[in-house]
Protein backbone atom coordinates (compact mmCIF):
# COMPACT_ATOMS: atom_id res chain seq x y z
CA UNK A 1 0.00 0.00 0.00
CA UNK A 2 1.52 3.23 -1.17
CA UNK A 3 0.30 6.43 0.37
CA UNK A 4 0.06 9.57 -1.73
CA UNK A 5 0.43 13.03 -0.34
CA UNK A 6 -2.26 15.67 -0.60
CA UNK A 7 -0.08 17.55 -3.11
CA UNK A 8 0.23 14.52 -5.39
CA UNK A 9 -3.55 13.99 -5.23
CA UNK A 10 -4.14 17.63 -6.14
CA UNK A 11 -1.73 17.49 -9.07
CA UNK A 12 -3.34 14.29 -10.33
CA UNK A 13 -6.87 15.76 -10.01
CA UNK A 14 -5.76 18.98 -11.71
CA UNK A 15 -4.15 17.06 -14.56
CA UNK A 16 -7.34 15.06 -15.07
CA UNK A 17 -9.43 18.26 -15.01
CA UNK A 18 -7.09 19.93 -17.51
CA UNK A 19 -7.18 17.00 -19.94
CA UNK A 20 -10.93 16.40 -19.56
CA UNK A 21 -11.72 20.10 -19.97
CA UNK A 22 -9.50 20.28 -23.04
CA UNK A 23 -11.18 17.23 -24.63
CA UNK A 24 -14.67 18.60 -23.96
CA UNK A 25 -13.77 21.99 -25.43
CA UNK A 26 -12.23 20.36 -28.52
CA UNK A 27 -15.34 18.20 -29.07
CA UNK A 28 -17.71 21.14 -28.59
CA UNK A 29 -15.82 23.32 -31.05
CA UNK A 30 -15.90 20.65 -33.77
CA UNK A 31 -19.58 19.79 -33.24
CA UNK A 32 -20.78 23.40 -33.06
CA UNK A 33 -18.48 25.15 -35.53
CA UNK A 34 -17.52 22.38 -37.99
CA UNK A 35 -14.20 22.99 -39.76
CA UNK A 36 -13.96 26.41 -38.11
CA UNK A 37 -13.91 24.46 -34.83
CA UNK A 38 -11.13 22.23 -36.17
CA UNK A 39 -9.14 25.35 -37.10
CA UNK A 40 -9.76 26.78 -33.61
CA UNK A 41 -8.58 23.49 -32.10
CA UNK A 42 -5.36 23.60 -34.12
CA UNK A 43 -4.77 27.08 -32.69
CA UNK A 44 -5.59 25.82 -29.19
CA UNK A 45 -3.06 23.00 -29.46
CA UNK A 46 -0.50 25.45 -30.83
CA UNK A 47 -1.28 27.72 -27.89
CA UNK A 48 -0.59 24.93 -25.38
CA UNK A 49 2.68 24.03 -27.09
CA UNK A 50 3.75 27.69 -27.09
CA UNK A 51 2.97 28.05 -23.38
CA UNK A 52 4.93 24.91 -22.49
CA UNK A 53 7.83 25.85 -24.78
CA UNK A 54 8.14 29.36 -23.34
CA UNK A 55 7.85 28.05 -19.78
CA UNK A 56 10.58 25.47 -20.42
CA UNK A 57 12.72 28.19 -22.01
CA UNK A 58 12.53 30.08 -18.71
CA UNK A 59 13.06 26.87 -16.74
CA UNK A 60 9.67 27.26 -15.05
CA UNK A 61 8.09 24.35 -13.18
CA UNK A 62 4.44 23.56 -13.80
CA UNK A 63 2.68 23.89 -10.44
CA UNK A 64 -1.00 23.81 -9.46
CA UNK A 65 -1.33 27.60 -9.88
CA UNK A 66 0.43 27.27 -13.24
CA UNK A 67 -2.06 24.59 -14.27
CA UNK A 68 -4.89 26.91 -13.24
CA UNK A 69 -3.31 29.61 -15.43
CA UNK A 70 -3.26 27.19 -18.37
CA UNK A 71 -6.90 26.24 -17.83
CA UNK A 72 -7.87 29.92 -17.77
CA UNK A 73 -5.79 30.54 -20.88
CA UNK A 74 -7.49 27.66 -22.72
CA UNK A 75 -10.82 29.28 -21.92
CA UNK A 76 -9.65 32.66 -23.18
CA UNK A 77 -8.15 31.15 -26.35
CA UNK A 78 -11.42 29.37 -27.09
CA UNK A 79 -13.33 32.56 -26.35
CA UNK A 80 -11.28 34.46 -28.93
CA UNK A 81 -11.97 31.79 -31.54
CA UNK A 82 -15.68 31.75 -30.68
CA UNK A 83 -15.85 35.54 -31.13
CA UNK A 84 -14.12 35.28 -34.51
CA UNK A 85 -16.31 32.37 -35.66
CA UNK A 86 -19.51 34.10 -34.58
CA UNK A 87 -18.53 37.31 -36.40
CA UNK A 88 -17.83 35.28 -39.56
CA UNK A 89 -21.19 33.48 -39.19
CA UNK A 90 -23.05 36.78 -38.74
CA UNK A 91 -21.56 38.16 -41.94
CA UNK A 92 -22.33 34.97 -43.86
CA UNK A 93 -25.94 35.18 -42.63
CA UNK A 94 -26.06 38.76 -43.96
CA UNK A 95 -25.15 37.37 -47.38
CA UNK A 96 -21.54 38.52 -47.56
CA UNK A 97 -19.05 36.43 -49.51
CA UNK A 98 -16.84 33.96 -47.69
CA UNK A 99 -13.73 36.08 -48.32
CA UNK A 100 -15.41 39.26 -47.07
CA UNK A 101 -16.92 37.44 -44.07
CA UNK A 102 -13.56 36.09 -42.97
CA UNK A 103 -11.72 39.40 -43.42
CA UNK A 104 -14.43 41.51 -41.76
CA UNK A 105 -15.01 38.82 -39.11
CA UNK A 106 -11.41 39.15 -37.97
CA UNK A 107 -11.39 42.93 -38.05
CA UNK A 108 -14.72 43.11 -36.17
CA UNK A 109 -13.59 40.58 -33.54
CA UNK A 110 -10.15 42.10 -33.01
CA UNK A 111 -11.25 44.94 -30.71
CA UNK A 112 -13.22 42.69 -28.36
CA UNK A 113 -10.41 40.14 -28.20
CA UNK A 114 -7.74 42.82 -27.73
CA UNK A 115 -9.67 44.57 -24.93
CA UNK A 116 -10.38 41.34 -23.03
CA UNK A 117 -6.80 40.11 -23.30
CA UNK A 118 -5.16 43.43 -22.43
CA UNK A 119 -7.30 43.93 -19.32
CA UNK A 120 -6.51 40.38 -18.19
CA UNK A 121 -2.82 40.95 -18.92
CA UNK A 122 -2.91 44.09 -16.75
CA UNK A 123 -4.48 42.09 -13.92
CA UNK A 124 -1.83 39.37 -14.35
CA UNK A 125 0.92 41.99 -14.23
CA UNK A 126 -0.45 43.39 -10.96
CA UNK A 127 -0.71 39.85 -9.54
CA UNK A 128 2.88 39.17 -10.52
CA UNK A 129 4.15 42.48 -9.10
CA UNK A 130 2.42 42.17 -5.74
CA UNK A 131 1.91 38.42 -5.38
CA UNK A 132 4.16 35.84 -3.83
CA UNK A 133 5.28 32.34 -4.87
CA UNK A 134 2.27 30.49 -6.27
CA UNK A 135 0.45 33.70 -7.22
CA UNK A 136 3.44 34.80 -9.30
CA UNK A 137 3.46 31.38 -11.01
CA UNK A 138 -0.22 31.73 -11.86
CA UNK A 139 0.27 35.28 -13.15
CA UNK A 140 3.30 34.33 -15.25
CA UNK A 141 1.60 31.31 -16.81
CA UNK A 142 -1.52 33.33 -17.52
CA UNK A 143 0.52 36.16 -19.09
CA UNK A 144 2.40 33.77 -21.35
CA UNK A 145 -0.88 32.08 -22.24
CA UNK A 146 -2.61 35.35 -23.08
CA UNK A 147 0.17 36.40 -25.43
CA UNK A 148 0.26 32.94 -27.04
CA UNK A 149 -3.53 33.04 -27.36
CA UNK A 150 -3.44 36.38 -29.17
CA UNK A 151 -0.84 35.02 -31.56
CA UNK A 152 -2.60 31.73 -32.29
CA UNK A 153 -6.20 33.00 -32.31
CA UNK A 154 -5.69 36.10 -34.41
CA UNK A 155 -2.60 35.49 -36.54
CA UNK A 156 -2.54 31.68 -36.64
CA UNK A 157 -6.16 30.95 -37.49
CA UNK A 158 -6.32 33.84 -39.94
CA UNK A 159 -3.36 32.36 -41.78
CA UNK A 160 -5.03 28.95 -41.85
CA UNK A 161 -8.20 30.50 -43.31
CA UNK A 162 -6.14 32.30 -45.96
CA UNK A 163 -4.48 29.02 -46.88
CA UNK A 164 -7.81 27.13 -47.00
CA UNK A 165 -9.81 29.88 -48.72
CA UNK A 166 -9.65 28.33 -52.21
CA UNK A 167 -11.00 25.06 -50.76
CA UNK A 168 -13.98 26.60 -48.91
CA UNK A 169 -17.15 25.77 -50.84
CA UNK A 170 -19.88 28.39 -50.35
CA UNK A 171 -22.46 25.62 -50.81
CA UNK A 172 -21.06 23.71 -47.84
CA UNK A 173 -20.99 26.41 -45.18
CA UNK A 174 -22.54 23.98 -42.69
CA UNK A 175 -19.40 21.89 -42.84
CA UNK A 176 -17.06 24.87 -42.78
CA UNK A 177 -18.76 27.17 -40.26
CA UNK A 178 -21.51 25.07 -38.68
CA UNK A 179 -24.35 27.00 -40.35
CA UNK A 180 -27.10 25.92 -42.70
CA UNK A 181 -26.66 26.61 -46.40
CA UNK A 182 -29.75 28.79 -46.63
CA UNK A 183 -28.23 31.13 -44.02
CA UNK A 184 -25.80 32.61 -46.54
CA UNK A 185 -25.56 33.26 -50.26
Amino acid sequence: YKRQSLGADSIKASSIALVLGFILVVCFMVVYYGMAGVIANVALIGNLFLILAIMSLFGATLTLPGMAGIVLTVGMAVDANVIISERIRELLHEGKSVVKSIENGYSNAFTAIWDANITTLIAATVLYAYGTGPIKGFALTMSIGIMASMLTAIVGTHGIYQWLLPKIDKNKLGIWFGIRKEGAK
